[in-house]
């Protein structure tokens, strides 16, 4: 199994921050070097990260840990072309990880042990501003941010699970996704093929700690959450 970590965003929420997001540090320790350290823990060693916005910081920091791949739209696009740039590297199951996702390592683990072609990581609690979901059962129906907050079951976190036999299907929904508008995110794929009828299925958080950083007072909250976090591990 693989990872695949998309890490070539801006940022443009975070004021005054001008490194990824993913090198931000809490307790000296960065939010990829833990992600890193999470998939390594539970066996998964070979590890992709997509790269765009300075790039060559990230380079630097993790050396040769990783296999490097880069979003030369990253500047013009969303994370849909990250997922694209990866078209040709991954043969196995992989997961797919937000760069600037912090979460429970036990969340991780309980997607690994799916079983199932595609699952998503969805908290049952609606956040504003996120990824919502509709759900029908296990299976997901609907992912997409224009879902009314009255109507949303649980919102999508940024972390998902393919297998080695999804992924041909699933790279053709991403181009035919492109194809439609590059700024859209990967998950605009997963609804094309849900609408295909494929099932996609979904884990859920099940209460377990996870936040991303999108603004610099949730970089406060991390830290927080990373002392937590960092106790378990």
């Amino acid at each position: 199994m693989d990872a695949l970590i998309l890490a070539a965003g801006r940022g443009t929420r975070m004021k005054g921050i001008n490194i990824p997001k993913c090198l931000l540090e809490m307790n000296g320790v960065s939010l990829i070097d833990y992600q890193i350290n999470c998939f390594k823990q539970l066996g998964i060693n070979r590890i992709f990260v997509v790269t765009g916005f300075n790039s060559d910081l990230i380079h630097s920091h993790l050396n040769n840990q990783v296999i490097f791949l880069h979003n030369d739209d990253f500047a013009t696009s969303n994370n849909i072309t990250s997922v694209w740039s990866a078209r040709e590297s991954l043969s196995d199951d992989f997961i797919c990880v937000y760069g600037d996702l912090l979460f429970n390592k036990k969340i991780l683990e309980n997607l690994i042990q799916n079983n199932h072609d595609i699952c998503m990581i969805v908290e049952k609690n609606i956040r504003l501003e996120t990824m919502k979901v509709k759900l029908v059962n296990d299976q997901i129906i609907q992912v997409n941010k224009k879902i009314l907050e009255s109507e949303a079951d649980g919102n999508f976190i940024g972390m998902a699970k393919f297998s080695k036999n999804i992924i041909p299907k699933f790279f053709n929904a991403i181009s035919n996704s492109i194809k439609i508008d590059k700024n859209s995110y990967y998950t605009s794929a997963i609804e094309l093929l849900i609408n295909n009828g494929q099932s996609v299925n979904y884990i859920s958080t099940n209460n377990l700690q996870w936040m991303d950083i999108d603004e610099p007072n949730e970089f406060d909250d991390a830290k927080i959450l990373f002392k937590q976090l960092e106790d378990e591990l």
